[in-house]
C-alpha cells in the first residue's frame, strides 16, 4: 500500500514539474504546452540569416510575388517592385514571410521607428490593424486573392500583425500573421507609407558603408551555400 502511495506521489510531482517547464521553457515546450500534448515547431528561413519558428500545424501553400511601388519617383528603378512572399496556413489562420530589395543604390529605406518588439529572437517593428476579406487595398487584396485561389473558406475579416525589420538600407523583411477576426475594420497602411524611401545622400555615410558590407557578406554566404550543395551532389553521384 505504501509503495502505491509513493508511486502516486512521484507521478503527481512529475506532472507538476512538466507543467512548470512549459512556462519556464516555452521555446522547448511551447507557449500552449500542456500535459499529454507536445507543441512542435518548424524552422523557416525568411531572408538571409533571419529564421523563425512556426508551429508544425502550419503547412506551406506556396509562394506569390506581391507588387508595390514607392511614393517617390526614382529614375533608374524598375516598377513595380516585388515582395517575395511565402504563405502558410493552419485552418483559418495564415502566416506570410516575405522580403523586398530596393532595386537601386541611390535610395534607401528609412530607418524603422519603434523596432523594439521581441519575437523569434529578433527585434521587430510591430504594426497591427484589421483587414476585411473583401478589401480593395492594393497590397492586401493580392494576398487575399492568392489565399482564395488555394481553396478553403476565408473569414470575413482578419486581425493582422506585421513584424518588420530593415535588414539593410535596401531590404525590408516581414512576417505577417493573419487570424480570423470579428473586430471592426481599421485603416490599412500602404507598404510605401510604412517604409518610405529617401535619397542616399541623406543616409549617414557609416550606415551606408555597413549596409553595403552586409549585403556583400550575404551574397558571399549564399554563394558558398550553393557551392557546398553542388559539392555534396557531386559526391553522391560519384558514389
Amino acid at each position: 500500500m505504501k509503495r502505491r502511495q509513493l508511486g502516486l506521489i512521484v507521478f503527481l510531482l512529475c506532472c507538476v514539474s512538466m507543467a512548470g517547464c512549459s512556462k519556464i521553457f516555452p521555446s522547448v515546450f511551447g507557449d500552449d504546452a500542456m500535459f499529454g500534448k507536445t507543441v512542435q515547431e518548424q524552422r523557416e528561413e525568411v531572408y538571409g540569416h533571419i529564421i523563425i519558428d512556426l508551429p508544425t500545424t502550419f503547412t506551406a501553400l506556396g509562394t506569390v510575388e506581391v507588387l508595390w511601388s514607392p511614393d517617390v519617383t526614382i529614375p533608374d528603378l524598375t516598377l513595380p517592385q516585388k515582395l517575395e512572399t511565402k504563405v502558410y496556413k493552419d485552418g483559418g489562420a495564415y502566416y506570410l514571410t516575405q522580403w523586398t530589395r530596393l532595386g537601386t543604390e541611390k535610395y534607401y529605406f528609412e530607418t524603422l521607428k519603434n523596432e523594439n518588439t521581441d519575437r523569434w529572437g529578433y527585434k521587430w517593428q510591430l504594426t497591427t490593424f484589421t483587414v476585411p476579406a473583401n478589401t480593395d487595398n492594393q497590397e492586401y487584396s493580392q494576398y487575399i486573392k492568392y489565399m482564395k485561389e488555394q481553396g478553403g473558406k476565408l473569414a470575413p475579416a482578419f486581425a493582422v500583425n506585421v513584424y518588420a525589420k530593415r535588414f539593410s538600407g535596401r531590404v525590408i523583411v516581414r512576417v505577417i500573421e493573419l487570424t480570423p477576426s470579428k473586430d471592426e475594420n481599421t485603416p490599412i497602411p500602404q507598404f510605401s507609407q510604412l517604409y518610405p524611401v529617401v535619397p542616399l545622400q541623406t543616409v549617414d555615410k557609416s550606415e551606408a558603408e555597413s549596409t553595403l558590407q552586409a549585403e556583400k557578406t550575404l551574397e558571399v554566404d549564399n554563394t558558398l551555400e550553393a557551392g557546398n550543395s553542388l559539392e555534396a551532389e557531386n559526391k553522391l553521384i560519384s558514389q
